[in-house]
């Protein structure tokens, strides 16, 4: 990240820390207002009593307060305060996406489990590896020289005695069609089924790190504005004998020209078992340490989960404990922690690029803290806009037609102009004319505490903007394009069309706030959720064409056609 502290000398060496300890150049721990003068500067991080050296000249101190899981920086400059994170935490799971996305599994290697080769590719360690023949149908055969197990090249599809099928169950995976009903058209059991997503998953992720690569993007010419929300996805409780769903978030970040999903990430860690998590966090002997100083603090564990629920009902946060409870399969991450991986890999895959950039993203307070503190780096250059977006979702289509025709009304007041003729004009000439008439409105206005867009469209009514990287030397009409780009729909697209043609991820048929729903569709592994969820992903990148007829991965310069199954498969 960059951010790393350096603030360290041998007369501290005694001194007792007031921050956690950066990890893998990784810091998370600064002011996070974007128009502090304090902003990404790394603070003192030593308790100093009386008696003990005093800080080295120039460094920024500030006070560090709060109950124990709940310790924030307060700034001395802007009084704004931020929530200590763990930073190794947020590097594990970095890592942890970071893999998902770049680890080839269909690379020629060892693939026993526990063995030193495996994974270690043929291609980069031939070391590990003798040529052992060829097979049957006359593949190239290898043998690992540590286990002795074999593996051969070929075809992908090659060992399956339906590849007939793989096409069509593809296309119904990602076109609304439930598991059981797959299972009935195309006559094939379940295990069958669940192999061929195994075998989906494993060819989609390959072909991405084949072929995704944002270097190769002209963000200046494609567009640089991406957009970031979260939604809700449930599995079915497992057991009769606590009848809870288990909630989990799926953090998207679209690129808002296009609609490619940069990055998708799950609270859901099905590499992990639960019990794995409980006695790596029993021999850590941590209970007494808060969770942002702590050497495991990725993910939930069921004692820390408890006394969390245990805390929010006693702050009448919540109504009733027996609502909530953990994934049986996987472990639950944490979603600050995941907030924070997930922005670090958006800067990751944007670090080839001087595009000026304008990250828009829901009202969430966690989602605002990780953005501000994981592009500090741009944002101090001047390179980064960070928009807060929130508008009434809850409304009826009746309902958003008439904000839209007041706002058409109330512009149409202003400019003078009838409808007809506001209608008539091209999409350029209507956003410049907006835009002249917002530049009005704002002269004066601090953007940093929310402007109500005059404006909205039917996606997002009632839209109210929060520019956080607001200041008075910015042009106004420049202000005024930032708060009309700042927009979720590209994001909030993709999350229509995923509930719409994932079937597991559809919204219940039940009231929203009854919460013990169980539904037919729902999954009961979260290991198939994950599978599932990058399948759509990639299908929605590569393989499904708008409009235009054209992909997101064309439009964004990834791919010069549409990708069919038989490139992939």
């Amino acid at each position: 990240m960059g951010c790393v502290s350096k603030i360290s000398s041998t007369a501290d060496a005694g001194l007792e820390r007031r921050f956690p300890l950066p990890f893998e150049g990784v810091d998370v721990n600064f002011c996070r207002t974007p128009t502090c003068v304090s902003y990404g500067v790394t603070p003192d991080p030593y308790k100093r009593p009386n008696g003990a050296p005093t800080a080295p000249p120039g460094v920024l101190r500030g006070a560090v307060s709060g109950a124990q899981h709940e310790e924030f920086f307060d700034c001395p400059h802007c009084t704004a305060t931020a929530r200590l994170k763990n930073n190794r935490a947020i590097a594990e799971e970095y890592r942890r996406l970071k893999g998902l996305q770049e680890c080839d599994p269909t690379v020629l290697a060892c693939r026993t489990e526990g063995c030193f080769a495996h994974g270690l590719s043929l291609e980069k360690h031939p070391e590990f590896y003798w040529r052992f023949g060829k097979t049957a149908g006359g593949d190239s055969r290898w043998r690992c020289r540590l286990c002795l197990k074999t593996f051969s090249a070929g075809k992908p599809a090659r060992r399956h005695r339906r590849s007939d099928k793989n096409r069509l169950i593809f296309q119904m995976i990602c076109n609304d069609m439930s598991l059981s009903k797959i299972s009935k058209i195309t006559d094939i059991s379940y295990r069958d089924l669940y192999g061929k997503i195994d075998f989906f998953y494993d060819q989609v992720r390959a072909f991405t790190v084949r072929r995704q690569d944002f270097s190769q993007v002209d963000f200046r010419a494609a567009g640089s504005r991406f957009a970031t929300d979260s939604q809700t996805l449930t599995i079915n409780w497992p057991t009769k004998r606590k009848r809870a769903p288990v909630m989990v978030q799926h953090l998207c970040t679209a690129h808002a020209r296009s609609g490619y999903i940069m990055e998708a990430s799950l609270q859901l860690d099905p590499s992990m078992t639960m019990e794995e998590a409980e006695i790596r966090a029993v021999a850590a002997d941590e209970e007494d340490v808060s969770v942002a100083f702590r050497e495991h603090a990725r993910v939930w564990t069921k004692t820390e989960f408890d006394a969390h629920l245990a805390r929010l009902l006693a702050q009448k946060k919540i109504d009733e404990a027996e609502l909530y409870q953990l994934p049986h399969d996987g472990v639950l991450v944490r979603y600050d922690i995941l907030q924070f991986a997930h922005a670090m890999r958006l800067r990751e895959h944007l670090a080839g690029t001087d595009a000026p950039l304008v990250l828009a993203m829901d009202d969430d307070k966690g989602l605002r803290q990780a953005f501000c503190s994981v592009f500090a780096p741009e944002v101090k250059a001047g390179r980064a806009n960070i928009a807060i977006v929130s508008f009434d979702k809850g409304m009826t289509n009746d309902m958003r037609n008439q904000v839209v025709a007041e706002g058409q009304n109330a512009l149409a007041a202003a400019t003078g102009l009838g409808l007809t003729q506001l209608r008539a004009l091209s999409d350029q000439d209507f956003a410049d004319l907006v835009d002249e008439e917002v530049t009005t409105r704002i002269v004066g206005f601090d953007l940093r505490h929310g402007f109500q867009y005059p404006f909205p469209r039917k996606s997002e009514p009632n839209r109210r903007i929060w520019l956080l990287t607001d200041s008075p030397d910015h042009d106004y009409r420049q202000k005024a394009r930032l708060l009309r780009q700042a927009t979720l729909r590209s994001v909030d697209s993709y999350f229509h069309k995923f509930r719409s043609n994932v079937r597991f991820a559809a919204r219940p048929a039940v009231s929203g706030t009854v919460r013990q729903a169980w539904d037919r569709q729902y999954l009961y592994k979260p290991a198939m959720m994950a599978k599932l969820i990058e399948i759509y992903r990639f299908y929605h990148n590569w393989c499904e064409p708008g409009v235009d007829k054209k992909t997101p991965a064309m439009r964004l310069g990834l791919a010069r056609g549409r990708i069919y199954e038989r490139d992939f498969m």
